[in-house]
C-alpha cells in the first residue's frame, strides 16, 4: 500500500507536472506562487518579462 502522499505526487505527475523544490526571496513568494498556479491552470502561458521594482522597467529574460 502506497502512503497518501506518495498516491498525491503520482497523481501531480500523472498530470505533467514535476516537483521542484526552489530557495526564493521572502518578498517574493506570493507572486512566484501565483505565476506558476496561473500557468499551470494555462499552458499556454509562460515567463518571458520581470519588472525591474526600482526603476519600473520591463526587463526581457530573452536576452
Amino acid at each position: 500500500m502506497t502512503s497518501r502522499n506518495k498516491r498525491y505526487e503520482l497523481g501531480q505527475k500523472a498530470k505533467g507536472l514535476k516537483k521542484v523544490t526552489l530557495w526564493v526571496p521572502e518578498s517574493r513568494e506570493s507572486d512566484i506562487k501565483l505565476a506558476i498556479c496561473l500557468m499551470i491552470e494555462d499552458e499556454n502561458l509562460t515567463v518571458n518579462v520581470l519588472r525591474n521594482m526600482q526603476t519600473g522597467r520591463l526587463v526581457s529574460m530573452n536576452k
